[in-house]
């Protein structure tokens, strides 16, 4: 069975990684997915060229529950997605 999507809970909220194959431009997605008031926030690289599929597999086998905390922890006390992008684009380690 391929595995192409992931779910897991951290910090009160899930997360939902998954490999997305865009024949538009040949480009392998993973999507990192959380909802907020409803709004699914979607973040994640974009690779291109020859070895972007195994590159994909590498990275998507690699997420596991701590890059899911990892992820999440800056958006512990984001209530909206306005929030949720500040507090992802902030440089800030907490």
């Amino acid at each position: 069975m391929e595995t192409w999507a992931k779910l897991f809970e951290s910090n009160g909220r899930q997360v939902l990684v998954t490999k997305e194959y865009d024949d538009e431009d040949e480009s392998h997605n993973l999507s990192v997915a959380i909802r907020i008031e409803g709004a699914q926030l979607s973040i994640g690289p974009v690779i291109k060229g020859e070895d972007a599929e195994e590159v994909l597999d590498r990275v998507f086998n690699a997420f596991n529950q701590e890059s899911a905390d990892n992820f999440t922890r800056k958006l512990v006390g984001c209530e909206t997605v306005c929030e949720a992008l500040k507090a992802i684009n902030s440089s800030e380690d907490e």
